[in-house]
């Protein structure tokens, strides 16, 4: 919605939804400085009772050609900056999601495998939770980055480290077939 009159005092008192308990901040190729201000009264007004909730912290979005987008971490850290408070983010890298599918359906950790293109989320999160990590080398991530990770002994870097890598996720196609 479009920010009410032409000064702040007018945006700051524009009415509120008494039934907003969370702002959620996720992708939105539509983020404006009204939603931004929007987001902020919301959480002002419920204090720590109103949650701040990320769907992820993703910087950049990878696009053909190695150009790409600003990622919905962006957006959460607009909101995080705004409120003074950080979110809880309930995507890659927290285990968050896994937990919920988890509890809805028999999955064996063990014979589960995390397929991704990030190691700061996707193979992040798989090495937490117990999965074997394909890491897939088109999209943000390198070969040359998980050297250097394996290569560290710092244990936070060594959980970006995938159990396997692949060029592209066509390369599994031929094993699918089996």
């Amino acid at each position: 919605a479009a920010l009410p009159g032409p000064a702040p005092s007018d945006w700051a008192q524009a009415p509120l939804d008494p039934a907003v308990r969370a702002v959620l901040v996720g992708f939105d190729e539509h983020f404006s400085y009204a939603k931004l201000c929007q987001a902020l009264r919301y959480l002002l007004r419920g204090g720590p009772d109103c949650l701040l909730v990320g769907t992820n912290r993703d910087h950049r979005l990878p696009l053909e050609g190695g150009t790409g987008i600003p990622g919905t971490g962006c957006l959460v850290k607009a909101v995080e900056t705004a409120a003074q408070r950080e979110a809880f983010i309930i995507g890659k890298p927290n285990r968050y999601m896994f937990d919920c599918v988890v509890s809805e359906f028999d999955i064996d950790p063990a014979r589960t495998i995390m397929v991704g293109d990030r190691l700061d989320t996707d193979i992040l999160m798989g090495n937490t939770c117990g999965l074997t990590t394909l890491l897939t080398l088109t999209g943000v991530s390198t070969l040359d980055e998980v050297k250097g990770h394996q290569e560290s002994s710092c244990p936070a870097r060594q959980n970006l480290v995938p159990d396997y890598y692949v060029d592209s996720i066509a390369d599994l196609l031929p094993a699918l077939g089996d």
